[in-house]
């Protein structure tokens, strides 16, 4: 935009814009010094509108200097102009922080780098793009969230610093339902919320679909025998649904809240932290970083675990399915072919077996396919990860429930 002034005499000056984005300040000062040499349209007040669409010489700068000549005769006759520029007058473009020129306040608000509010987005970003947050500014945020910080948030946002993500996140669990349940009565529950919202689904859909898949492998395997060995699918149904959540959470990756601990942990704790949740688990720059060895010691921990897991659910599942088969059998009696009630103990070590091998191997894959899905596809299709979740586990419950049946065979307990 073209700024005309008046000098003294009434002829109009039009200063040059300076169009460059980048035009520096001494340039500026450089052409306001070159006072002598500045030209005017010879037009006065009235011809204004003529003497614009003109051929004129313009005057540059913040200031146009008239002559330093000391009369006042000789100022009124220069050519120079003398005025100054108001800031409006001289404006600079402005970019908008990615680069283009406009607005200043295109793209945001202009205080959070084009984010468009005062707290950014939560997600899966660098390290050193997360921002943490103190207590107050913790606090500050949650207030205007309208939710209240569990304890462990405060003691991280004490500590070192409360990650604004989970935070966001967090608050992102109080809208649903059973998400803002589990989130509020389980904390391990919730830390695996905060890394994968869709933790309850996964185990939702195990749980669905290992009790289908389960009813058609034991009719399929068991053939006429299965009403006589109902009792043996009932044990295996209720111990399987237990397990699928065992399974799921063991496997999941927990959230980290709070910045990088400045005092190292010792002994088993640090050896632990060094070992991820799965085998494919991504590392956290920083903070949780896994090697080869790392990866491959998780295999013997979660066989380990499974192990644990298994002998326990099936001694507690297999005492209930023979207390149920003393009592049919006291009630009708003995019948020609009844099966053997098999050894609460055996059982207990079958279940430890299958889950410590078989289940380890089949839901580390189910966790890499379901993350390799999260990488690709899912990021253009979200509910790609959904429909994969169902369809991985669909298959997966479908092998599982035929290799117990070929185990616990082979070890003689069904």
């Amino acid at each position: 935009m073209t700024a005309e002034l008046l000098n003294a005499s009434g002829r109009v000056c039009r200063p040059i814009v300076i169009t460059h984005r980048k035009a520096s300040f001494s340039r500026v000062q450089a052409l306001s010094r070159r006072g002598p040499n500045t030209r005017c349209d010879l037009t006065n007040q009235n011809s204004s509108q003529r003497a614009s669409s003109s051929q004129g010489a313009s005057c540059s700068g913040r200031q146009w200097l008239s002559s330093s000549e000391p009369n006042q005769k000789a100022a009124q006759s220069s050519v120079g102009c003398k005025a100054k520029l108001q800031e409006s007058d001289l404006q600079l473009p402005k970019t908008d922080g990615s680069g283009n020129d406009g607005p200043g306040n295109m793209g945001g608000n202009g205080s959070s780098g084009g984010g468009g509010g005062d707290e950014g987005a939560g997600g899966e970003g660098d390290e050193d793009d997360e921002q943490f947050l103190n207590t107050a500014e913790a606090e500050a945020m949650a207030a205007r969230k309208g939710i209240a910080l569990p304890q462990e948030f405060l003691a991280a946002a004490a500590q070192g610093g409360l990650r604004q993500s989970m935070l966001l996140q967090y608050a992102m669990l109080q809208a649903g339902f059973f998400t803002r349940f589990f989130s509020k009565a389980f904390p391990a529950v919730r830390n695996r919320l905060l890394s994968d919202p869709k933790f309850l689904f996964k185990i939702g859909a195990e749980v669905a679909i290992d009790a289908g898949c389960a009813t058609v492998a034991e009719v399929r395997k068991r053939g006429d025998d299965f009403w006589g060995e109902f009792e043996f699918y009932l044990s295996d149904l209720v111990v399987g649904c237990v397990l699928d959540c065992v399974l799921v959470g063991l496997l999941a990756p927990s959230a980290v809240i709070g910045a990088k601990p400045k005092t190292k942990p010792s002994g088993l704790d640090r050896m632990m932290q060094k070992i991820p949740s799965a085998v494919f688990e991504a590392s956290l720059p920083g903070v949780r970083e896994y090697g080869l060895g790392s990866r491959v010691a998780c295999l013997g921990i979660k066989f380990l675990e499974y192990s644990l897991a298994g002998m326990f659910c099936g001694f507690l599942g297999q005492g209930v399915a023979n207390g149920m088969m003393l009592a049919k059998r006291k009630y009708y009696g003995d019948t020609e072919g009844q099966v053997k009630i098999p050894s609460v103990t055996q059982t207990a070590l079958v279940w430890g077996l299958f889950m410590g091998t078989s289940s380890n191997v089949r839901y580390q894959t189910v966790f890499g396919l379901e993350r390799a899905v999260d990488l690709t596809i899912a990021k253009r299709i979200p509910q790609a990860a959904y429909v994969a979740t169902i369809l991985i586990r669909f298959v997966n419950n479908i092998i599982g429930g035929e290799n117990f049946i070929d185990m616990a065979r082979w070890a003689g307990v069904q």
